[in-house]
């Protein structure tokens, strides 16, 4: 309920300060990005958003994972404590359309994410070395969205986002032989902090 409440004073606050150059000049047609919501899935990537034509852009993102710190608070762990994380690759390719306004207010989006989590595991052998086992667990998920483009002058903007789609993991580990694939519903949401120029 507190987060509901939070939420709600947060895009009141976004959506009724002065009307601050909404319309993109021409010349606004790339944009960098950072997203903070994923940080939360221990994703940091910077974006690229390039608006190509008069209401379809490109966006896209390349970055790296480290831990999925969400999973982690809510699931219980009785993993061996000699785990390492490892840095993984993560990026991201979107196509949006912008129905009003070029590059400005609501959008469409088709995208296509990827994440590597990557972890090692230490232990001895018997003959005293020290082995390093490496398991990781991807993530391809396609996903459609809507966002929101909100102006706070002529560069700086917030672009808020929701989307929706399917995941296919795979997952490997020293227990199993070969690795295991899964499939989740995705839902997610953006909140990017962008300045366009």
């Amino acid at each position: 309920m507190r987060f509901f409440i939070f939420l709600m004073i947060f895009l009141f606050s976004v959506f009724s300060t002065e009307k601050a150059h909404a319309q993109k000049s021409d010349h606004n047609r790339h944009s960098i990005k950072f997203d903070f919501a994923p940080t939360l899935v221990g994703e940091f990537m910077p974006y690229y958003e390039y608006l190509f034509h008069k209401k379809i852009s490109a966006e896209i993102g390349l970055g790296f994972v480290t831990d999925n710190y969400l999973m982690n608070f809510v699931q219980e762990s009785i993993g061996a404590q000699t785990r390492l994380q490892k840095m993984g690759p993560a990026f991201s390719l979107a196509a949006r359309y912008y129905p009003y306004r070029a590059g400005d207010l609501i959008y469409c989006a088709a995208a296509i994410k990827y994440r590597r989590y990557r972890d090692a595991y230490q232990q001895y052998s018997t003959t005293g070395a020290l082995e390093e086992n490496i398991e990781y667990h991807q993530r391809i998920i396609p996903r459609i969205g809507l966002g929101y483009h909100r102006f706070f002058d002529q560069h700086f903007l917030i672009d808020l986002s929701v989307n929706i789609g399917l995941g296919f993991e795979k997952e490997f580990n020293q227990m199993n032989a070969a690795p295991i694939s899964n499939y989740f519903l995705h839902f997610g949401i953006g909140c990017k902090l962008a300045y366009a120029f």
